[in-house]
């Protein structure tokens, strides 16, 4: 079954994909859905089919009582039986029906069933993946899809009605142009709710819902941002000391490390880290240098946070503590180190400054 209609004629095509409009129910409250529980957007794997089933459901967006949660929507006015149907849609404005499928359990053909008859008219999807399809294939699946849907709309009955050369042409440039623009890396759920007519047939169809979007977490401009290990955790305020942070995948373009001071009120200060692409190490290495402090003349340390963050979508990472030191007291660090220690100075005494000195900020690392 699919949820949205075809019309693949349509001169504004795209991927020729338009939803339908709804069977109004005579009730002075008509029944309607909504969801009570969002896809998490980041954090979750898009399969392709040779790397077998999906482990673990798309997961709920909140965590309640140590659990995580699972999408979930309600039909509100109405108890009964009903017939929820999800599929994958794209991002645009319509959505348009997309190539990726859902997969799981109660899923086929790209679309999962399921049948709902509570008192609380909650449906919820604890098994939900997406089934990512590669790149050469999206312009095949996107024209069998149009063929199919031209043919639902336009033919009668059990007949099937053929395309001409001239329709089946314009179906297949339609389908490529669609394949150059459509975005693999995030979907969103469409979910639709089916009641019974008076012969018990679901061909009622309430207004469908749709998620917020959901990312592929293996592509790097979408997936989740995190800080591994630094190779310090204070420097100067002074600034422009060269630091090493590990993380996980980024795009050597669309990242920035951004160092910032906040209060209950909100953000103090801000400033970014200072390197360029060629800093970026096969995606999991920055090396920068620390920005400066706004105030130069602290007396005493700083403690600020650290995270980094995507220009594109100002999609951040959990932040890690910094301390700031006031320049002066880093200047006699670096006598007291370039003074070479006497031979009969205690041990002891050396150890303890390595200690109380800054030293120690590069010898501490923040591991996660």
């Amino acid at each position: 079954m699919d949820l949205i209609g075809c019309s693949p004629l349509d001169p504004d095509l795209g991927l020729g994909t338009q939803i339908m409009n709804f069977s109004e129910l005579p009730s002075t409250q008509e029944p309607n859905i909504t969801i009570i529980e969002q896809p998490r957007q980041r954090g979750f794997h898009f399969r392709y089919s040779c790397e077998g089933p999906t482990h673990g459901g798309i997961q709920g967006s909140r965590v309640l009582q140590n659990k995580h949660t699972h999408p979930a929507f309600k039909v509100f006015n109405y108890i009964g039986p009903a017939k929820i149907v999800v599929q994958c849609v794209t991002t645009d404005e319509p959505p348009l029906l997309h190539v990726h499928s859902v997969v799981g359990k109660q899923c086929t053909n790209g679309i999962c069933e399921v049948y709902i008859n509570s008192n609380d008219m909650i449906a919820s999807f604890p098994n939900l993946g997406i089934l990512h399809v590669p790149r050469r294939s999206v312009a095949e699946i996107l024209e069998e899809r149009l063929v199919q849907g031209w043919r639902k709309e336009n033919s009668e009955g059990s007949q099937l009605k053929e395309l001409t050369e001239e329709e089946r042409e314009h179906i297949h440039k339609a389908a490529q142009q669609r394949a150059k623009v459509i975005d693999l890396a995030v979907v969103r759920l469409m979910f639709t709710a089916y009641l019974p007519d008076n012969n018990g047939t679901f061909t009622l169809r309430l207004e469908p819902v749709l998620s917020g979007p959901i990312y592929d977490n293996k592509v790097p401009n979408t997936c989740d941002l995190k800080i591994v290990r630094m190779d310090r955790v204070c420097g100067s305020a002074a600034g422009g000391e060269e630091m090493y942070l590990l993380c996980d995948k980024v795009q050597k373009d669309d990242i920035q490390v951004r160092f910032y001071e906040q209060d209950e009120n909100g953000p103090l200060w801000e400033a970014f880290g200072k390197f360029g692409p060629a800093d970026v190490h096969r995606q999991y290495a920055i090396v920068f240098k620390t920005p400066k402090y706004y105030n130069n003349s602290i007396k005493n340390p700083v403690s600020v946070l650290v995270q980094l963050r995507r220009r594109s979508d100002g999609e951040t990472s959990d932040p890690k503590p910094f301390i700031y030191y006031p320049p002066k007291q880093d200047k006699e660090r670096v006598h007291r180190k370039r003074k070479k220690p006497s031979q009969d100075e205690p041990a002891q005494n050396r150890r303890q400054e390595s200690v109380n000195g800054r030293g120690s900020c590069i010898l501490s690392s923040i591991t996660v």
